[in-house]
C-alpha cells in the first residue's frame, strides 16, 4: 500500500459525505486507492469519477443504494486524497486501515460507528501479538520491513516482504499466516502494487485483529442494514480485495488490476478505475439486483 504521507493536503474544502438513503435497500464496498480513485488521472478518468459521484448521489435516491470506501489507508490519508484530487463528495461510509476503523455519514459528518468500535480490541495488545511475530519470523530468517506511516495507536501494522524466489516466497509467506494464527491475529498477505506507491517485487504484509478486515466490514455492514451479502456489490484491484469481492455476489475487479489479482478472481470488468464501478453499478442496479 502506499505510505500515508504520499499526497500533501491541498488548500480545498473537505468534501461531504452523501446523505444517508432511507431505507437502505442496496450496498456497494470500494477499495479506493487505484479503484477508486486513479492516482494519475488522465482528463477522461477524471470525467469517468465525477459521473460516479453524480451517480451515487441519483442511486442513493432512486435505488437506496449505500456506497463506502473500504481501504488499507489510513483516514487522514484518504481525507487528504479526497481534497488533493479535487473529490466532489465522500461516501455514506469508509472503512479505513483494513477495516479497523468504520465511519458512517450522520448529519453531514463521517462519525465512527459505535457497533463498530465496541468489537475491537486495543492497540496496545495488538501491538504486543505483532511484535512477537515480527521477532518469531526474523528468528526463523523471514524478515519483514515496517511500513511507513501507520499511527502508533493504528490497529494494523504494515510490513514489506521483499521477494526472493517462487518456492521460497511460498514457504516464507506460509511461515507468516502461521505465525500470525499463533498469534490470534490476522494476516493480509499480497502483491504490491507499484501503480499505487508499493515498491517492486514485494508483498505487502498486514498484522490485525481476527474481527477486522475487509471481509468483515463487508458483513457488517450488510448485518447493519439487514442486507444480503449475496445481493451486494463491490470493487477492487489488488490482492488484499480479493476477500471483499469473494464476500459479495458481485464481486468485480476494475480493468487495471494488478495480475495477481487478475489470476485469483473470475469477473474482471473491461473497464478501469470509476468507470468499471459506474457502468457495473448502473446495469445492475437497473436490472434489481
Amino acid at each position: 500500500m502506499p505510505p500515508e504521507s504520499e499526497t500533501a493536503v491541498l488548500p480545498l474544502p473537505l468534501p461531504l459525505p452523501l446523505p444517508l438513503p432511507r431505507p437502505v435497500r442496496a450496498v456497494a464496498f470500494s477499495d479506493f486507492d487505484e479503484t477508486y480513485l486513479a492516482h494519475f488521472p488522465t482528463e477522461r478518468e477524471r470525467l469517468h469519477r465525477e459521473a460516479l459521484e453524480d451517480y451515487l448521489l441519483e442511486a442513493g435516491v432512486r435505488h437506496g443504494l449505500l456506497f463506502g470506501w473500504v481501504t488499507g489507508s489510513s483516514l487522514s490519508s484518504v481525507l487528504s486524497k479526497a481534497r488533493a484530487y479535487g473529490l466532489r463528495t465522500l461516501p455514506h461510509f469508509v472503512a479505513c486501515s483494513l477495516g479497523t476503523e468504520l465511519l458512517m455519514s450522520d448529519a453531514g459528518e463521517l462519525r465512527p460507528d459505535p457497533g463498530w468500535t465496541r468489537l475491537l480490541p486495543d492497540a496496545e495488545s495488538l501491538g504486543r501479538g505483532a511484535g512477537n511475530v515480527v521477532r518469531e519470523l526474523a528468528e526463523a530468517g523471514v524478515g519483514l520491513e515496517p511500513q511507513p506511516g501507520r499511527a502508533p495507536d493504528s490497529l494494523v501494522k504494515s510490513y514489506y516482504y521483499r521477494s526472493r524466489d517462487p518456492g521460497t516466497d511460498a514457504r516464507n509467506l506460509a511461515a507468516v499466516r502461521e505465525a500470525a494464527a499463533r498469534a490470534a491475529l490476522g494476516a493480509g498477505v499480497s502483491r504490491c502494487n507499484p501503480a499505487a506507491g508499493d515498491p517492486a517485487d514485494s508483498y505487502d504484509i498486514d498484522l490485525l485483529p481476527l474481527m477486522c478486515g475487509k471481509r468483515q466490514v463487508v458483513r457488517y455492514v450488510c448485518r447493519k442494514y439487514a442486507l444480503d451479502p449475496a445481493d451486494a456489490f463491490a470493487f477492487g484491484d489488488s490482492g488484499n480485495d480479493l476477500e471483499m469481492l469473494a464476500a459479495v455476489g458481485h464481486g468485480v475487479l476494475v480493468g487495471n488490476c494488478t495480475e495477481e489479482a487478475r489470476g485469483r478472481h473470475p469477473r474482471v470488468s473491461d473497464r478501469c478505475h470509476a468507470d468499471a464501478v459506474l457502468t457495473t453499478l448502473r446495469t445492475g442496479l437497473r436490472a434489481g439486483r
